[in-house]
């Protein structure tokens, strides 16, 4: 991926539209021991990069009562992922959980167990339920929707979903690019048969917004609230609807648990009641709840954020390489970097600049912060090419903004977990990789253009959405692409001095001294605050030509990784055996070889 911009304009652009956006850089410790660096493996150029990683703590319960343990130390943990946990909750609370439809039974069994022993009573539900759908009825969707994917070029299918759930009138992008290059259409579209005809006087749908494509994968579903996606008109907020239902007959709940990431929108679906909220519920799996992220110490977690963000306000400039060709520059003003110190924060996805599944390897280039050539990418690359000559889009000035065009440099958002991995269901399911973007250094890049809200109220933008329904132009951005490896860095005004904030994809404030001495507190900090899960990408990582073995098909190499990791056969899995990791009081003593975590017919 290669992104070059001139992004001194861009950035004052994206100001404008009230984006929210962030950099940031934390003080490393240069004296962070060996034992907590992964150890490293010479790649491109003869750089050095830290070596592949597989958390070698999964393994397959056989029953509710090997998961009791991770679910009484999880629903005792008050910090959670863009929330808090549910260790805020009090003994006589009474409290909704609305799991994804796949959720793991015995995984649900044990919280709601857990729950319980706290005296806490729990009303679960399910986000078909909440919908107002049945089960069956979601199941038949999402198949029909997966007709023909290729779950190993999945990220392919974000451009599928971005022209289906984006357009008010999904029938006329789909139609145009049809008539360009029927081979890509055929490709993105591969369950559809039969003529694509536009009707402009067609009852519209009202585009979901960006989860709805997914964050990375092909999906049939919202990424973030789990509600079921259809070119047939269902609203995105119909699960926050049922949700506010539930809450006002139901007043003895104190909130609600819900969705798998995005907390910004998921609370705004419940307004007025958004302080209902508590916190997203992603830890309806296995491999989830035996992870170290349903346990991990929340001020520690937030403490490495805020020394990441910390000198944000005294940055001019930002810079990013990494060795698959990414090379990205910006100038900032004094005003743009106050205004990105101010709305920086998002925990666990931490927006780095002003302002997924796998596809073949692309290059874009940005001129002016707008996108200027379009190489690689396979399908999915083919039709952005096309898409950003189209232009419907390019002469359409949005509102809150100065200047025609939709194809900006949206965002940068910087994952923050250590603990965080690639999970294993949604890869092996539908080939979605969202929750790449959460673990630290992984950085999370979208495309295009989005306004959340109008100055007036912390409600959806009725401007942005009327715009889009009048005009039939999307409604969001999309097109995200993960970067692994990164070197971030930024310069000091006034200093003329550059701190590196990721380092080869670390994030360095995990080695800051005030997060060691915090972390100490708990464990080995060694441990706590070096990455459990790293990719293995060969020519960067590990044996291989990144562009002979990697690049063309990253899908294939990743699901063959994945199949030793869950197979007990992998060479890297971490800590390694015999290891001893002081957590809490107790050493937890881990296998070389764990065997999969399979429970409820999921993998």
């Amino acid at each position: 991926m290669k992104l070059a911009s001139n992004a001194v304009r861009l950035a004052s652009v994206l100001f404008l539209t009230a984006i929210i956006v962030a950099a940031a850089c934390g003080r490393a410790d240069k004296g962070r021991t060996e034992s907590a660096s992964a150890a490293t493996r010479a790649g491109a150029n003869g750089e050095k990069y830290p070596e592949p990683r597989w958390p070698s703590y999964f393994k397959p319960p056989k029953s509710v009562d090997d998961l009791m343990d991770a679910a009484r130390s999880f629903v005792r943990n008050q910090s959670g992922l863009q929330g808090k946990g549910m260790g805020i909750l009090q003994p006589g609370d009474q409290v909704l959980i609305v799991a994804n439809n796949d959720a793991d039974p015995m995984v649900l069994d044990a919280i709601k167990r857990a729950l319980g022993e706290r005296k806490i009573t729990p009303h679960m539900k399910f986000v078909y339920e909440m919908a107002g759908e049945t089960r069956e009825a979601a199941d038949a969707r999402i198949a029909r929707r997966e007709k023909g994917h290729d779950i190993t070029k999945a990220g392919i299918y974000q451009a599928s979903q971005w022209i289906e759930t984006q357009f008010p009138n999904p029938a006329e992008p789909k139609a145009w690019l049809k008539a360009r290059r029927p081979d890509v259409y055929k490709e993105l579209f591969p369950g559809e048969t039969g003529e694509v005809k536009y009707d402009p006087n067609a009852p519209k749908q009202r585009p979901r917004g960006e989860a709805a494509g997914g964050a990375g994968g092909p999906g049939g579903e919202d990424a973030d609230t789990g509600a079921a996606t259809s070119t047939d008109y269902r609203s995105r907020n119909a699960v926050g609807e049922g949700i506010k239902k539930y809450l006002t007959a139901h007043p003895e709940v104190r909130g609600v648990f819900w969705g798998q990431g995005g907390s910004t929108g998921l609370r705004r679906q419940l307004y007025p009641m958004s302080d209902k909220f508590l916190g997203t519920f992603v830890t309806d799996n296995v491999y989830t709840l035996q992870s170290q992220m349903s346990t991990y110490p929340g001020d520690v977690w937030q403490l490495a954020e805020e020394q990441l963000l910390e000198p944000l306000v005294f940055v001019d400039r930002m810079e990013a390489k990494d060795p698959e060709g990414l090379d990205v520059w910006a100038d900032i003003t004094d005003e743009m970097a106050q205004r990105w110190a101010a709305g920086a924060y998002q925990r666990g996805h931490l927006y780095m600049f002003p302002n997924q599944g796998f596809f073949p390897r692309w290059e874009i280039t940005f001129t002016n912060g707008f996108i200027s050539d379009v190489k690689g990418g396979g399908a999915q690359g083919e039709a952005l090419k096309e898409f950003v000559k189209w232009d419907k889009l390019n002469n359409m000035t949005y509102p809150y903004h100065n200047q025609p065009g939709f194809w900006y440099l949206y965002e940068i958002a910087f994952g923050s977990h250590p603990k965080a991995f690639r999970h294993p269901i949604p890869l092996l399911k539908t080939g979605n990789t969202s929750p790449d973007r959460v673990r630290s250094g992984v950085i999370h890049w979208g495309l295009g253009i989005r306004l959340w809200h109008d100055p007036d109220a912390p409600t959806e933008s009725k401007v942005w959405r009327d715009f889009s329904e009048k005009n039939n132009v999307p409604f969001d951005h999309g097109w995200h692409t993960h970067t692994y490896f990164t070197t971030y860095r930024l310069r000091l005004r006034n200093a003329n001095k550059w701190v590196n904030v990721l380092e080869k994809g670390h994030m360095t404030s995990l080695d800051n001294p005030e997060v060691r001495a915090l972390a100490s507190r708990y464990g080995d900090p060694n441990y706590l605050l070096t990455e459990d899960w790293i990719p293995e990408v060969p020519g960067i990582n590990a044996a291989g030509d990144y562009l002979k073995d990697y690049a063309p098909a990253p899908g294939d190499y990743a699901f063959k990784v994945m199949e030793k990791a869950n197979a007990g056969t992998y060479d890297h899995y971490f800590p390694g055996a015999g290891a001893q990791i002081t957590y809490g009081q107790q050493p937890a003593k881990t296998n070389a070889k764990p065997g999969a975590a399979r429970t409820g017919g999921q993998h």
